[in-house]
């Protein structure tokens, strides 16, 4: 498979105004470790592949390996204990001047001689069992679904002694999720959406399936994912089965890379697509919708404008 979406789903596994204002993460200022804080330690916390990692102390060099946990570590305000980061972590800006350990492949011992006290990664690769092997204070996260990057934001809440900041963070998501899927259920219509993840190949086009959070980004916001019943969560499919699916809108999450509107409706044969005829064809920020962190809600509200403007306004 290709690096450009070895990176996207590299990112997406940890790696989503109608309903509300712009979600921006707050960043109050990290706290000094006290007697009080130092009572919470030694901490035990469970992550997504059942390992418990027990954190002596609060954790003050944290290593992120994926841009969901740097957003989320950042909006709990815990940003400022963050030494050292993967190279997809560009948000917020303050990310983007932290020394970079590597992308979709990064060397255990560079991320050792940092000497963290706490590393947040997701399940890619060897990585997580070379850094286990090293005795590293290791959390690993692997969300499928809303429910897991609710989870997720509040492990690390706890992690790094932001809890009740962790806990604001996901019922304001909760809330403004819930509002999107409340309004869209007065829709008439579910329009079949295809959600374009990489077309390098114009033969293997990589779509969204089942079992992540965009298909529930699809369904919490009315509409259906017509590659719902892929047997993998990122299928690949041939330009004659999306033709045959007959999609009534296309998003395309690959219009960073250089994918357009125009490039998608001059593909041979896809005049006969409803959302070709109809030029529904829009661009998405794959960062709303691939990284599952805090700005997932800024994603669901952008995808609603798109499956249903006549509810949540225009796009």
């Amino acid at each position: 498979m290709r690096s450009r979406l070895v990176a996207f789903v590299a990112v997406l596994l940890f790696l989503l105004p109608a309903c509300g204002g712009a979600f921006v993460p707050a960043s109050p200022p990290a706290p000094t470790p006290t007697a009080s804080l130092a009572a919470r330690y030694p901490l035990t916390v469970s992550d997504d592949r059942g390992h418990a990692l027990t954190l002596a102390a609060v954790p003050m060099r944290i290593v992120s390996l994926a841009p969901s946990a740097t957003e989320i570590v950042f909006a709990l305000g815990a940003g400022d204990r963050v030494v050292a980061t993967d190279d997809f972590s560009d948000f917020p800006a303050e990310a983007k001047a932290l020394p970079k350990l590597g992308g979709v492949r990064t060397s255990p011992e560079k991320i050792v001689a940092v000497q963290p006290d706490l590393i947040l990664a997701i399940t890619s690769g060897n990585l997580p069992a070379q850094l286990d092997a090293l005795g590293q204070p290791l959390f690993v996260f692997d969300p499928s679904d809303l429910e897991g990057v609710y989870k997720n934001i509040l492990a690390v809440g706890r992690l790094v002694d932001r809890e009740q900041r962790a806990q604001q963070i996901v019922a304001d998501m909760r809330s403004r999720i819930d509002a999107i899927g409340a309004k869209a259920k007065q829709a008439t219509t579910k329009p079949l959406v295809l959600h374009e993840v990489d077309s390098t190949d114009p033969n293997r086009i990589f779509v969204a399936g089942p079992r992540n959070f965009i298909d529930s980004m699809i369904a919490v916001c009315g509409g259906v994912n017509v590659a719902a019943d892929a047997p993998t969560k990122f299928p690949a499919f041939s330009p004659e089965q999306i033709v045959a699916r007959a999609p009534d809108i296309i998003v395309l999450a690959d219009y960073r890379f250089g994918t357009t509107p125009e490039m998608v409706t001059a593909r041979p044969g896809w005049s006969a697509i409803p959302a070709v005829r109809q030029r529904a064809i829009y661009p998405i920020d794959d960062d709303l919708v691939s990284r599952p962190g805090p700005r997932l809600v800024l994603g669901f509200e952008a995808y609603a404008k798109l499956l249903h403007p006549e509810l949540f306004g225009k796009p």
